[in-house]
């Protein structure tokens, strides 16, 4: 069973489980996973991946989408939730073999540090230690900061540890519920400009609020604002340090060919990630460290 890296016993909010307890029916090897019930939420986090993979405020809805089919086995990513995308966002810029979004969303995590503060809220951290390997040749720490109480509250730092320059594009890869792609806009997205990922980066025009009809797959440079999704739940993300937007749907014909999606389930979400990806990607110096956060609530 999981254990803390650390001899300090967790609070009795949170609890030490599996994916076979939780998730009975779900396809895999099953992972370990974290259980987090207070008076403000319930949620759970698998430690590979540093992943929070539900959260629900208490008296509201889940505003997190978990995958029916999401498989739990080691070393594979989990669909749903929020993934962490890092080192490197999307397909690899030089190396089309390494994995898609990097590593650290497949690796395991140490959870260094679990607590609850008075007010209820639950704080965890966890840290990857990356030495240098074939998946990527210089040496760097992420560290996630998540704080779970009436909103999600998330802090992913990076720190150089080379003696070289480094560079990493991230990106937080939120799955948000919705009764339907049709009943769901993002107001503040419209009339931005953003790049088209389905057409190698073509540079377009949001004209009117974003919507989901089909494949949708764009990445939104320089957006300081909060984004507001308006469906159901409502749900608002504010960023620090998170300039690119990124809106993702795989539409019907795709989701039917992804074993963890299946037919019909892209309805029932759609993906708006907040990170630093292609040319907001993060130039780090030796020893230097910056660090990105987004909240999110239901409004």
């Amino acid at each position: 069973m999981f254990e803390l890296d650390t001899p300090v016993a967790p609070p009795p909010a949170v609890s030490f489980t599996s994916s076979r307890e939780l998730y009975p029916e779900a396809g895999g090897e099953g992972l370990p996973l974290i259980r987090i019930a207070t008076s403000l939420c319930r949620a759970v986090v698998a430690p590979q991946g540093a992943q929070l993979l539900e959260f629900e405020p208490a008296g509201g809805t889940p505003l997190l989408w978990l995958s029916p089919r999401c498989q739990f086995t080691p070393g594979k990513a989990l669909r749903g939730g929020i993934p962490i995308c890092l080192p490197w966002f999307g397909p690899h810029p030089s190396d089309s073999s390494k994995p898609q979004h990097g590593f650290a969303r497949t690796s395991d995590w140490h959870l260094t540090q679990v607590s609850q503060g008075d007010d209820g809220r639950c704080e965890l951290r966890f840290e990857l230690r990356h030495q240098p390997d074939d998946r990527c040749s210089q040496a760097f720490t992420a560290e996630l900061r998540m704080v779970l109480g009436n909103s999600i509250d998330l802090e992913l730092s990076v720190t150089n540890r080379d003696e070289r320059d480094f560079t990493c594009t991230w990106a937080l890869h939120s799955y948000f519920p919705v009764p339907s792609q049709a009943e769901v806009t993002v107001p503040v997205l419209a009339g931005r400009d953003y790049l088209d990922n389905l057409e190698s980066h073509a540079r377009k025009h949001q004209d009117g609020p974003l919507t989901f009809s089909g494949e949708v797959d764009r990445v939104f440079p320089a957006i300081e604002a909060p984004v507001v999704i308006e469906g159901q739940p409502r749900i608002r993300i504010d960023q620090e340090q998170s300039p690119s937007v990124v809106a993702w749907n795989p539409g019907p014909e795709k989701a039917a060919n992804m074993a963890d999606v299946g037919p019909g389930n892209q309805e029932g979400f759609i993906c708006i990630e907040r990170g630093a990806v292609l040319d907001e990607g993060w130039h780090l110096a030796p020893g230097e460290k910056r660090s990105g956060r987004l909240v999110i609530k239901a409004i």
